[in-house]
């Protein structure tokens, strides 16, 4: 059975909770964005696997401050997705931008690229089973 309207709007919610939660630095919510045994391959190689290894690791940029200041000076801009599927699986590709600013109200793009993922619906809800953070601009200049 082919995607309904309704679920590509789950999709695209799901996308933008993604950005909300790391941008406003709730590592809950954004770990609750994945299934308990969901996979995130970062940009660099690194592999996270499972819901708790993501909230230990967004934990860990939000401690540091790379994420979810206060004022918040980091943003995750996401395009509209291509969403393909059917049933309670699918796919999207989105592609990214994040911005951000340095002391002197500088912007600049530590990172522009594309999420490449496999979605599920599980008990009427969609989440993340395996995000690919695919980076082909990356680097910050200071």
């Amino acid at each position: 059975m082919p995607l309904s309207p309704d679920d590509h709007f789950a999709v695209i919610d799901l996308l933008a909770s993604y950005a909300r939660a790391i941008d406003s630095g709730d590592a809950d919510a954004y770990a609750d964005n994945f299934l308990p045994d969901a996979v995130l391959d970062l940009v660099g190689g690194r592999r996270l696997n499972g819901r708790d290894e993501v909230r230990e690791w967004v934990s860990g940029l939000i401690d540091s401050g790379h994420v979810g200041g206060d004022p918040a000076t980091l943003r995750h801009f996401v395009g509209l997705p291509r969403i393909e599927g059917e049933g309670d699986r699918c796919t999207a590709q989105t592609y990214c931008v994040i911005l951000d600013y340095d002391p002197a109200r500088n912007i600049r793009s530590p990172l522009v690229g594309r999420y490449e993922d496999v979605i599920v619906k599980v008990d009427g809800a969609w989440r993340f089973q395996h995000r690919i953070i695919h980076g082909e601009i990356s680097g910050r200049r200071d």
